[in-house]
């Protein structure tokens, strides 16, 4: 039990750290990828890796709710999360990774280690891996980028934690 995540890039730590906590799963990555180059294998594997592990692990998905909404805030963003673990992967979003950023590229501003591109790129791995469908609305533009990240994923954990519970109607058929 519990959440671990090293990856080599702590800004995408601390998405799939949030994403986890708020999912109540247990989650451990290590990963010593090629960050000397840039973010982008790092995040993908990482992205791919989580996301093939959640669809082994779900097997059929029998019984559980399947489909959720959740909605979450992180300092001024507010981001709401549709999601379906439907098993026809699609990812779709209004996330406003350029117009909020004042020009940076990366997200928590300069110097920082995951360019904007790449947090797209981390739930777009992670969606077509654990073969899902999510919508995500950006409810409220936030002055940051970290924080648009932060509420994405907590939004996103929490619509999982309840697409993952048992409906007591259905248990344990698909």
């Amino acid at each position: 039990s519990g959440v671990a995540v090293s990856t080599g890039l702590p800004t995408l730590d601390k998405v799939f750290t949030k994403l986890a906590q708020e999912a109540n799963m247990s989650l451990s990555v290590k990963c010593a990828g090629d960050t000397w180059v840039d973010d982008h294998h790092t995040t993908e594997d990482v992205g791919i890796a989580i996301g093939q592990c959640l669809n082994k692990a779900l097997g059929t998905k029998g019984g559980l709710n399947l489909m959720w909404c959740a909605r979450a805030s992180s300092g001024k963003a507010t981001v709401e999360v549709t999601m379906d673990l439907s098993n026809r992967p699609c990812l779709t979003h209004n996330l406003a990774l350029a117009s909020n950023t004042g020009g940076e590229e990366y997200v928590g501003g300069e110097g920082c280690d995951l360019s904007l591109e790449m947090l797209e790129h981390a739930l777009d791995s992670l969606v077509m891996n654990g073969q899902m469908t999510v919508h995500i609305v950006q409810v409220k533009e936030g002055t940051k980028v970290l924080d648009t990240a932060l509420a994405t994923a907590a939004a996103f954990g929490q619509a999982l934690k309840l697409c993952l519970a048992v409906d007591p109607r259905r248990a344990g058929k698909t």
